[in-house]
């Protein structure tokens, strides 16, 4: 519950600055899914991830009519599969147990936004910086052995590049829909000590915000 606090309270101080926002600001909410996958080593690519999900604030401070530096403050939660397969003593398969292994981040991009001319349609691009919160297995997986793997890193950091559009509700309000690509580019750890290599990110993300008008 602290790690919720702790977005709560940034979520929080970013709408303090409508005491202060003047038409060079949008502020605005968002909530979206993202599909992760990592690579870096051998076996990445058997990684069974699942849709996860994110929501947060955002900000758009306008550095001219159609440019402006974007920025959210998210909570995200991506989703890896793991299947146990139990086997007799004869080596007869007898069943199946699924878990999942949930990774929680505050995530926040940076992102420089260019909205062409009078279109709706906009493309952004910048790093992102994400903080892992925490990392646990749903229910509890038998005899996991964490040293087996290299140490899961707090860290990860990369480039975001997203394609959307808005659509105008009214004077003050609109939706913006967009597709993103998050691209880590750091090693984030948890290597499994048998293979060599590293586990870099990798996320692609459908976001719905809406700009309050506020």
């Amino acid at each position: 519950m602290n790690k919720i606090k702790l977005l709560l309270i940034a979520i929080g101080f970013i709408f303090s600055l409508n005491l202060y926002a003047q038409n060079d600001f949008k502020i605005g909410i968002n909530v979206g899914i993202n599909y992760p996958k990592v690579r870096g080593h051998e076996y990445a690519k058997y990684n069974n991830f699942k849709v996860g999900y994110l929501f947060g604030v955002s900000i758009d401070y306008y550095l001219k009519e159609n440019l402006s530096l974007k920025t959210n403050i998210n909570y995200e939660r991506k989703i890896k599969k793991l299947q146990l397969t139990y086997f007799s003593y004869t080596s007869e398969e007898i069943g199946t147990e699924n878990f999942s292994e949930i990774y929680e981040y505050i995530n926040i991009p940076i992102l420089l936004k260019y909205e062409f001319g009078n279109s709706t349609f906009f493309v952004n691009g910048g790093p992102f910086f994400n903080y892992l919160l925490n990392n646990k297995i749903e229910p509890d997986f038998p005899n996991e052995d964490s040293d087996s793997y290299t140490e899961q890193k707090k860290i990860d950091f990369g480039f975001s590049l997203g394609i959307g559009t808005n659509i105008s509700l009214n004077e003050k309000n609109d939706i913006t829909i967009e597709i993103r690509d998050d691209l880590g580019i750091i090693d984030t750890g948890y290597v499994p000590k048998s293979v060599k290599g590293t586990v870099k990110t990798n996320a692609v993300k459908f976001i719905l915000g809406w700009n309050l008008g506020i």
